[in-house]
Protein backbone atom coordinates (compact mmCIF):
# COMPACT_ATOMS: atom_id res chain seq x y z
CA UNK A 1 0.00 0.00 0.00
CA UNK A 2 1.36 3.75 -1.04
CA UNK A 3 0.18 5.76 1.61
CA UNK A 4 2.92 8.99 0.73
CA UNK A 5 5.77 6.82 1.11
CA UNK A 6 8.01 9.07 -0.91
CA UNK A 7 7.61 12.90 -1.73
CA UNK A 8 9.70 14.66 -4.11
CA UNK A 9 10.68 18.67 -2.83
CA UNK A 10 11.79 20.56 -5.69
CA UNK A 11 13.16 23.82 -4.56
CA UNK A 12 14.60 26.93 -5.76
CA UNK A 13 16.05 28.19 -2.89
CA UNK A 14 13.74 31.20 -2.73
CA UNK A 15 10.85 32.45 -0.37
CA UNK A 16 8.13 30.28 -1.66
CA UNK A 17 10.54 27.32 -1.51
CA UNK A 18 10.77 27.69 2.53
CA UNK A 19 7.41 27.52 2.93
CA UNK A 20 7.54 24.32 0.91
CA UNK A 21 10.12 22.74 2.94
CA UNK A 22 7.56 23.60 6.18
CA UNK A 23 4.55 22.21 4.28
CA UNK A 24 7.06 18.32 3.50
CA UNK A 25 7.98 18.27 6.87
CA UNK A 26 4.38 17.96 8.30
CA UNK A 27 2.89 16.14 5.37
CA UNK A 28 6.58 13.44 6.02
CA UNK A 29 6.30 13.91 9.47
CA UNK A 30 2.14 12.49 9.99
CA UNK A 31 2.98 9.70 6.83
CA UNK A 32 6.54 9.03 7.65
CA UNK A 33 7.48 9.87 4.30
CA UNK A 34 11.01 9.72 2.77
CA UNK A 35 12.02 12.74 1.10
CA UNK A 36 14.23 13.61 -1.87
CA UNK A 37 15.53 17.17 -2.44
CA UNK A 38 15.80 18.79 -6.01
CA UNK A 39 17.32 21.54 -7.78
CA UNK A 40 17.07 22.25 -11.40
CA UNK A 41 19.91 23.58 -12.88
CA UNK A 42 19.28 26.49 -15.40
CA UNK A 43 22.27 26.29 -17.67
CA UNK A 44 21.27 27.59 -20.85
CA UNK A 45 22.57 31.37 -21.07
CA UNK A 46 25.53 31.15 -18.53
CA UNK A 47 29.43 30.03 -19.12
CA UNK A 48 30.86 26.61 -17.59
CA UNK A 49 32.30 28.70 -15.00
CA UNK A 50 29.27 29.94 -13.90
CA UNK A 51 28.02 26.61 -13.96
CA UNK A 52 30.22 25.53 -11.62
CA UNK A 53 29.70 28.64 -9.34
CA UNK A 54 25.77 27.79 -9.23
CA UNK A 55 26.38 24.03 -8.78
CA UNK A 56 28.25 25.03 -5.74
CA UNK A 57 25.61 26.91 -4.46
CA UNK A 58 22.95 24.97 -4.90
CA UNK A 59 24.71 21.65 -3.14
CA UNK A 60 25.46 23.83 -0.34
CA UNK A 61 22.18 24.99 -0.15
CA UNK A 62 20.88 21.49 -0.34
CA UNK A 63 23.05 20.20 2.34
CA UNK A 64 20.85 23.51 4.39
CA UNK A 65 17.78 21.89 3.53
CA UNK A 66 18.51 18.05 3.77
CA UNK A 67 19.71 19.87 7.44
CA UNK A 68 16.67 21.34 8.64
CA UNK A 69 14.41 18.36 7.57
CA UNK A 70 17.08 16.09 9.42
CA UNK A 71 16.48 18.27 12.55
CA UNK A 72 12.82 17.22 12.50
CA UNK A 73 13.83 13.43 12.11
CA UNK A 74 12.66 13.31 8.78
CA UNK A 75 14.36 11.02 6.45
CA UNK A 76 16.28 12.19 3.30
CA UNK A 77 16.53 10.12 0.47
CA UNK A 78 19.10 11.99 -1.26
CA UNK A 79 19.63 15.10 -2.51
CA UNK A 80 20.17 16.01 -7.21
CA UNK A 81 20.98 18.60 -8.79
CA UNK A 82 20.10 17.88 -12.04
CA UNK A 83 20.64 20.36 -15.51
CA UNK A 84 17.66 21.27 -17.63
CA UNK A 85 14.50 23.71 -17.85
CA UNK A 86 12.93 23.41 -14.53
CA UNK A 87 9.16 21.95 -15.12
CA UNK A 88 10.75 19.54 -17.27
CA UNK A 89 13.13 18.14 -15.24
CA UNK A 90 10.82 17.99 -12.27
CA UNK A 91 8.37 16.03 -14.00
CA UNK A 92 11.38 13.96 -15.31
CA UNK A 93 13.02 13.35 -11.84
CA UNK A 94 9.60 12.59 -9.94
CA UNK A 95 8.83 9.54 -12.65
CA UNK A 96 12.07 7.86 -11.86
CA UNK A 97 12.21 7.93 -8.37
CA UNK A 98 8.29 6.91 -8.12
CA UNK A 99 7.06 9.73 -6.05
CA UNK A 100 3.80 10.00 -4.68
CA UNK A 101 3.82 13.76 -4.42
CA UNK A 102 6.08 16.41 -5.95
CA UNK A 103 5.46 19.50 -3.45
CA UNK A 104 6.95 22.52 -5.28
CA UNK A 105 6.47 26.51 -4.66
CA UNK A 106 3.79 28.66 -6.22
CA UNK A 107 5.68 31.42 -7.30
CA UNK A 108 7.11 34.75 -5.58
CA UNK A 109 4.20 37.44 -3.92
CA UNK A 110 3.84 40.06 -6.36
CA UNK A 111 2.37 43.78 -4.84
CA UNK A 112 -1.32 42.96 -6.19
CA UNK A 113 -3.67 41.49 -4.80
CA UNK A 114 -3.83 38.59 -7.07
CA UNK A 115 -1.33 35.86 -7.08
CA UNK A 116 -1.04 34.03 -10.08
CA UNK A 117 1.20 30.96 -10.46
CA UNK A 118 4.60 30.98 -11.37
CA UNK A 119 5.44 29.14 -15.30
CA UNK A 120 7.73 26.28 -13.06
CA UNK A 121 4.61 25.50 -10.87
CA UNK A 122 1.93 25.44 -13.66
CA UNK A 123 4.07 23.56 -15.93
CA UNK A 124 4.53 20.76 -13.24
CA UNK A 125 1.09 20.88 -11.81
CA UNK A 126 0.42 20.48 -16.19
CA UNK A 127 2.58 17.96 -16.95
CA UNK A 128 3.23 15.69 -13.68
CA UNK A 129 1.27 12.61 -13.62
CA UNK A 130 1.60 12.42 -9.67
CA UNK A 131 -0.39 14.61 -7.15
CA UNK A 132 1.35 18.00 -7.07
CA UNK A 133 0.93 20.69 -4.33
CA UNK A 134 2.05 23.92 -4.98
CA UNK A 135 2.69 25.92 -2.05
CA UNK A 136 1.55 29.34 -1.97
CA UNK A 137 4.02 31.71 -0.30
CA UNK A 138 3.07 33.34 2.82
CA UNK A 139 -0.12 32.74 4.92
CA UNK A 140 -2.26 30.24 5.69
CA UNK A 141 0.62 27.62 5.71
CA UNK A 142 -0.85 24.85 4.08
CA UNK A 143 -1.79 22.97 7.37
CA UNK A 144 -4.62 20.81 6.32
CA UNK A 145 -6.45 22.34 8.67
CA UNK A 146 -9.35 24.22 6.54
CA UNK A 147 -9.30 22.22 3.15
CA UNK A 148 -11.48 23.69 0.33
CA UNK A 149 -12.70 20.58 -2.10
CA UNK A 150 -14.78 22.10 -5.06
CA UNK A 151 -16.60 19.44 -6.79
CA UNK A 152 -18.41 19.06 -10.13
CA UNK A 153 -19.89 15.49 -9.34
CA UNK A 154 -17.31 14.29 -11.91
CA UNK A 155 -14.86 11.13 -11.26
CA UNK A 156 -11.71 13.05 -10.76
CA UNK A 157 -13.57 15.54 -7.98
CA UNK A 158 -14.96 12.46 -5.99
CA UNK A 159 -11.24 11.38 -5.86
CA UNK A 160 -10.60 14.74 -4.65
CA UNK A 161 -12.95 14.96 -1.40
CA UNK A 162 -11.78 11.31 -0.72
CA UNK A 163 -8.35 12.25 -0.16
CA UNK A 164 -9.42 15.66 1.42
CA UNK A 165 -11.44 13.07 4.13
CA UNK A 166 -8.14 11.66 4.53
CA UNK A 167 -6.23 14.01 4.68
CA UNK A 168 -8.57 15.87 7.08
CA UNK A 169 -8.65 13.12 9.41
CA UNK A 170 -4.91 12.67 9.82
CA UNK A 171 -4.79 16.19 10.47
CA UNK A 172 -8.16 16.87 12.21
CA UNK A 173 -8.91 19.83 9.60
CA UNK A 174 -12.12 20.68 8.49
CA UNK A 175 -13.35 20.31 4.85
CA UNK A 176 -16.02 22.54 2.84
CA UNK A 177 -16.91 20.52 -0.26
CA UNK A 178 -18.21 23.71 -2.78
CA UNK A 179 -20.23 23.04 -5.63
CA UNK A 180 -21.02 25.40 -8.28
CA UNK A 181 -24.09 25.91 -9.98
CA UNK A 182 -23.16 27.13 -13.47
CA UNK A 183 -24.86 29.50 -15.21
CA UNK A 184 -27.09 28.29 -18.11
CA UNK A 185 -28.42 30.13 -20.82
CA UNK A 186 -32.39 29.73 -21.62
CA UNK A 187 -31.96 27.67 -24.72
CA UNK A 188 -29.42 25.21 -23.01
CA UNK A 189 -31.50 24.67 -20.31
CA UNK A 190 -34.61 23.64 -22.49
CA UNK A 191 -32.56 21.21 -23.92
CA UNK A 192 -31.25 19.67 -20.84
CA UNK A 193 -34.32 19.42 -18.97
CA UNK A 194 -36.83 18.97 -21.50
CA UNK A 195 -39.26 21.25 -20.57
CA UNK A 196 -39.96 25.20 -21.66
CA UNK A 197 -41.06 26.47 -18.53
CA UNK A 198 -38.69 27.46 -15.15
CA UNK A 199 -35.71 25.77 -17.43
CA UNK A 200 -33.32 27.36 -15.06
CA UNK A 201 -35.16 26.66 -11.85
CA UNK A 202 -35.11 23.05 -13.07
CA UNK A 203 -31.56 23.11 -14.15
CA UNK A 204 -30.68 24.14 -10.72
CA UNK A 205 -32.66 21.34 -8.87
CA UNK A 206 -31.25 18.91 -10.82
CA UNK A 207 -27.86 20.38 -9.93
CA UNK A 208 -28.28 20.11 -6.17
CA UNK A 209 -29.47 16.62 -7.03
CA UNK A 210 -26.78 15.10 -8.24
CA UNK A 211 -24.75 17.32 -5.89
CA UNK A 212 -26.29 15.01 -2.93
CA UNK A 213 -26.26 11.93 -4.20
CA UNK A 214 -22.74 12.24 -5.03
CA UNK A 215 -22.10 12.90 -1.14
CA UNK A 216 -23.96 10.51 -0.34
CA UNK A 217 -21.98 7.87 -2.36
CA UNK A 218 -18.68 8.84 -0.61
CA UNK A 219 -17.81 7.83 3.03
CA UNK A 220 -17.39 10.79 5.25
CA UNK A 221 -17.43 9.22 8.63
CA UNK A 222 -15.35 10.63 11.20
CA UNK A 223 -14.53 13.77 8.81
CA UNK A 224 -15.53 17.68 9.68
CA UNK A 225 -17.80 18.35 6.87
CA UNK A 226 -19.48 21.58 5.48
CA UNK A 227 -21.13 21.35 2.39
CA UNK A 228 -21.78 24.18 -0.01
CA UNK A 229 -24.03 25.58 -3.10
CA UNK A 230 -23.21 28.51 -4.85
CA UNK A 231 -24.13 29.40 -8.52
CA UNK A 232 -22.08 31.23 -11.15
CA UNK A 233 -18.53 31.17 -12.65
CA UNK A 234 -16.93 27.93 -11.42
CA UNK A 235 -13.44 29.40 -10.71
CA UNK A 236 -14.51 33.08 -9.40
CA UNK A 237 -16.59 31.05 -7.04
CA UNK A 238 -14.25 28.76 -5.52
CA UNK A 239 -11.40 32.04 -5.13
CA UNK A 240 -14.17 33.80 -3.11
CA UNK A 241 -14.77 30.78 -1.13
CA UNK A 242 -11.37 29.86 -0.40
CA UNK A 243 -10.84 33.77 0.84
CA UNK A 244 -14.32 33.59 2.84
CA UNK A 245 -13.51 30.37 4.95
CA UNK A 246 -9.74 31.03 5.38
CA UNK A 247 -8.66 27.80 3.29
CA UNK A 248 -5.30 26.57 3.83
CA UNK A 249 -5.53 24.66 1.25
CA UNK A 250 -7.66 24.19 -1.90
CA UNK A 251 -7.61 20.30 -3.10
CA UNK A 252 -8.69 19.79 -6.70
CA UNK A 253 -9.14 16.74 -9.73
CA UNK A 254 -7.11 17.52 -12.67
CA UNK A 255 -10.44 17.03 -14.70
CA UNK A 256 -14.02 17.58 -14.72
CA UNK A 257 -17.55 17.26 -15.65
CA UNK A 258 -17.07 19.88 -18.94
CA UNK A 259 -14.05 18.05 -20.60
CA UNK A 260 -12.66 20.88 -21.74
CA UNK A 261 -8.91 19.25 -20.60
CA UNK A 262 -5.89 20.72 -22.11
CA UNK A 263 -3.13 18.09 -21.72
CA UNK A 264 -4.05 16.71 -18.15
CA UNK A 265 -5.55 20.22 -16.22
CA UNK A 266 -9.15 20.89 -15.92
CA UNK A 267 -10.39 24.73 -17.56
CA UNK A 268 -11.79 25.28 -14.28
CA UNK A 269 -8.40 24.60 -12.33
CA UNK A 270 -6.56 26.30 -14.82
CA UNK A 271 -8.33 29.94 -14.62
CA UNK A 272 -7.79 29.22 -10.94
CA UNK A 273 -3.98 29.28 -11.21
CA UNK A 274 -4.51 32.98 -12.56
CA UNK A 275 -5.94 33.90 -8.99
CA UNK A 276 -4.77 31.05 -6.72
CA UNK A 277 -5.99 32.28 -2.93
CA UNK A 278 -3.98 29.43 -0.93
CA UNK A 279 -1.69 26.30 -1.67
CA UNK A 280 -2.91 24.26 -3.75
CA UNK A 281 -2.81 20.32 -4.45
CA UNK A 282 -4.14 18.45 -7.67
CA UNK A 283 -4.86 15.38 -8.31
CA UNK A 284 -4.19 13.18 -11.15
CA UNK A 285 -5.49 9.96 -12.31
CA UNK A 286 -4.56 8.00 -8.67
CA UNK A 287 -5.25 9.01 -4.77
CA UNK A 288 -2.70 10.98 -3.18
CA UNK A 289 -3.52 9.02 0.30
CA UNK A 290 -5.03 5.31 -0.01
CA UNK A 291 -7.90 4.26 1.66
CA UNK A 292 -7.25 1.66 4.87
CA UNK A 293 -9.83 -0.80 3.42
CA UNK A 294 -11.42 -3.28 6.63
CA UNK A 295 -9.30 -6.16 6.07
CA UNK A 296 -6.41 -3.64 6.16
CA UNK A 297 -7.98 -2.98 9.96
CA UNK A 298 -8.57 -6.69 10.88
CA UNK A 299 -4.81 -7.52 10.14
CA UNK A 300 -3.63 -4.35 11.57
CA UNK A 301 -5.35 -5.27 14.99
CA UNK A 302 -4.39 -8.76 14.85
CA UNK A 303 -0.57 -7.89 14.26
CA UNK A 304 -0.78 -4.90 16.58
CA UNK A 305 -2.21 -7.69 19.31
CA UNK A 306 0.68 -10.39 18.51
CA UNK A 307 3.16 -7.18 18.84
CA UNK A 308 2.05 -5.99 22.18
CA UNK A 309 1.59 -9.88 23.51
CA UNK A 310 5.56 -10.11 22.45
CA UNK A 311 6.48 -6.87 24.43
CA UNK A 312 4.80 -8.45 27.24
CA UNK A 313 6.69 -11.80 26.66
CA UNK A 314 10.24 -9.63 26.35
CA UNK A 315 10.60 -10.45 23.16
CA UNK A 316 11.87 -7.29 21.90
CA UNK A 317 13.38 -8.18 18.75
CA UNK A 318 10.11 -10.19 17.23
CA UNK A 319 7.73 -7.49 18.78
CA UNK A 320 10.00 -4.89 16.51
CA UNK A 321 9.08 -6.62 13.82
CA UNK A 322 5.47 -6.76 14.31
CA UNK A 323 5.12 -3.23 14.87
CA UNK A 324 7.12 -2.38 11.87
CA UNK A 325 4.55 -4.65 9.76
CA UNK A 326 1.52 -2.29 11.34
CA UNK A 327 3.60 0.88 10.12
CA UNK A 328 3.83 -0.27 6.19
CA UNK A 329 -0.07 -0.86 6.21
CA UNK A 330 -0.79 2.58 8.28
CA UNK A 331 2.51 5.01 8.16
CA UNK A 332 0.19 7.06 10.94
CA UNK A 333 -0.79 4.04 13.26
CA UNK A 334 0.49 6.27 16.84
CA UNK A 335 0.78 2.84 19.44
CA UNK A 336 2.67 1.55 17.14
CA UNK A 337 5.31 4.51 16.97
CA UNK A 338 5.46 4.36 19.88
CA UNK A 339 5.69 0.49 20.38
CA UNK A 340 8.71 0.52 18.20
CA UNK A 341 10.33 3.45 20.58
CA UNK A 342 9.58 1.45 23.35
CA UNK A 343 11.11 -1.82 21.82
CA UNK A 344 14.16 -0.05 20.75
CA UNK A 345 14.70 1.66 23.85
CA UNK A 346 14.37 -1.97 25.57
CA UNK A 347 16.97 -3.01 23.27
CA UNK A 348 19.53 -0.42 23.87
CA UNK A 349 18.96 1.66 20.11
CA UNK A 350 18.64 4.99 21.65
CA UNK A 351 18.81 7.02 18.51
CA UNK A 352 16.22 4.42 16.83
CA UNK A 353 14.07 4.75 20.16
CA UNK A 354 14.16 9.04 19.95
CA UNK A 355 13.70 8.84 16.23
CA UNK A 356 10.33 7.06 16.86
CA UNK A 357 9.03 8.69 19.65
CA UNK A 358 9.28 12.10 17.88
CA UNK A 359 7.43 11.33 15.17
CA UNK A 360 4.95 10.01 17.59
CA UNK A 361 4.96 13.23 19.64
CA UNK A 362 5.07 15.20 15.76
CA UNK A 363 1.82 12.98 14.93
CA UNK A 364 0.05 13.51 18.28
CA UNK A 365 0.56 17.58 17.45
CA UNK A 366 -1.23 17.30 14.39
CA UNK A 367 -4.29 16.21 15.89
CA UNK A 368 -4.19 18.90 18.74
Amino acid sequence: MRMLQSILLATDFRPASQDAVRATIRLSSAFGSRVTLLHALETVSISPAAQQHEHRHAEAALREVAGELAAQKVAVAGSLIVAGPAADTIVRQAGEIDADLVVIGAGEMSQSDQFPVGAVAAGVLERASQPVLAVRPGEPLPKFRKILCPVDQSGASARGVRNAVHLARVFGGEIVILTVVPPLSWLAAVVEIGQFADARTEHEIKWRDEFEKFIQGIDLENAAVTREVRFGSAHEQIVAAAQEHQADVLLMGATGRTGLVRVLLGSTTRRVLKKLPCSLLVLKEEEVVEELFEEDFSTINLVMGEAQELMAAGAYPAALTRFRQVLGRNPFHLAALEGLAEAHKKVGRRHEAEFYQHRADKLRQTWK
